[in-house]
């Protein structure tokens, strides 16, 4: 997976405004109130959350608002100096180091919370998203609160990929320039999604987004569950 270490590392590197901006499907999910999704915001102060795949780490101010301790995962050294950086001149501080999904630095049952914002569904060579969620599972606390997304089968990103018949997808066809060749893990449904977790994580609320911003299908399930105690 070098290819995509470098290739993010890159990506990241080009982005260097000085304010990014969360995710919205990550505010909805830690500060909106739904028919299917009752917040108790009393949970946030004082808790941990692992942000992982953090990226530009656009996240991480609003998990840092709510009264948490972030910590977060990225692929290289070099995204989380850089990323480092931009907290540091916002005033943010968070502990960031280098993972993978099915390898997480952290000690068993250590968070409260993890954030997966476009990220748990990379599958590296060799392993599947299976060893993904058990290890995520293994870094949270029984009854933890889990919050991720995952690619719905019509998104532009799996367009032209080749499916492997389990759900997961070699990609292809990335308008970015990045992702082509990495493995990803995609749901047709939401019996698929609870397939996938239900051995680890219970209490799942399922979302989803289909927007199509100008040519970009970007189709996601979005998803808050518990860890099993």
């Amino acid at each position: 997976m070098a290819d995509l270490a470098e290739h993010y590392t890159a990506f990241y590197a080009a982005r260097t405004a000085e304010h990014v901006y969360p995710v919205e499907f990550v505010v909805r999910a830690y500060l909106g109130r739904y028919p299917r999704l009752q917040i108790d915001r009393a949970s946030y102060a004082g808790a941990r959350v692992l942000d992982v795949g953090f990226g530009d780490g656009r996240n991480v101010p609003l998990l840092a608002n709510l009264g948490m301790t972030v910590s977060g995962v990225e692929i290289t050294e070099e995204i989380c100096r850089q990323t480092e950086r931009r907290l540091a001149r916002l005033g943010v501080s968070a502990d960031l180091r280098v993972g993978r999904n099915q390898a997480l630095p952290f000690a068993d049952a250590f968070f409260d919370h993890v954030l997966a914002c476009h990220a748990c569904y990379y599958v590296d060579p060799g392993s599947t998203f299976s060893d993904n969620v058990r290890e995520i599972a293994r870094v949270l606390r029984p009854g933890g609160r889990f919050v991720f997304s995952a690619p719905i089968g019509s998104s532009y990103i799996l367009r032209g990929g080749r499916d492997h018949g389990d759900g997961h997808v070699t990609i292809a066809e990335d308008p970015y320039g990045v992702r082509n060749g990495i493995i990803m893990r995609k749901f047709d449904n939401e019996e698929q999604i609870h397939a996938a977790i239900g051995d680890w994580f219970t209490d799942l609320h399922i979302g989803s987004c289909r927007n199509d911003f100008w040519g970009i299908d970007e189709h996601v399930w979005t998803v808050v569950c518990h860890r099993r105690a």
